[in-house]
């Protein structure tokens, strides 16, 4: 036998579940761990930040390194353009595999949803939003 609830009666209920999603959330938003910190180091040594810019250009080759689970460094070309995640990415690891929905366009832009899959599996753990990008660049 199925039952139904009113929607009357839910909504408090799910509100109370967002907000705690929400709190939960913001509180995994934990500073870098100091393996990310110097790999994010590594990865931008001799390198000067310059002015946020909200696409990129993705070809011929780029390489990305993911840094815990709330930024991700792109290689192209002699930059390395830092994205800091819009909010928390709570299930994104270095060794996730990131997809984005390409349709003839060789660009990556803020505000564009990755899809965060096991590499081997191929099952998707999640979605991340991506900030702007700051290239930086050799001094």
């Amino acid at each position: 036998m199925v039952r139904f609830i009113p929607v009357a009666l839910l909504a408090p209920l799910l509100a109370g579940c967002t907000a705690n999603a929400m709190e939960t959330s913001n509180a995994q938003a934990d500073p870098l761990s100091e393996r990310d910190q110097r790999r994010m180091a590594a990865l931008l040594d001799g390198k000067a930040p310059g002015d946020s810019q909200p696409c990129i250009t993705t070809r011929p080759t780029t390489q990305s390194s993911i840094i815990g689970n709330q930024a991700i460094l792109y290689r192209v070309g002699r930059t390395v353009y830092r994205n800091d995640l819009d909010g928390m990415c709570p299930t994104l690891t270095s060794d996730s595999t990131l997809v984005v929905q390409r349709y003839g366009s060789s660009q990556l832009c803020s505000g564009e949803i990755l899809q965060i899959r096991d590499p081997h599996s191929g099952a998707s753990f999640g979605s991340c939003v991506l900030g702007e990008f700051t290239p930086y660049r050799e001094e």
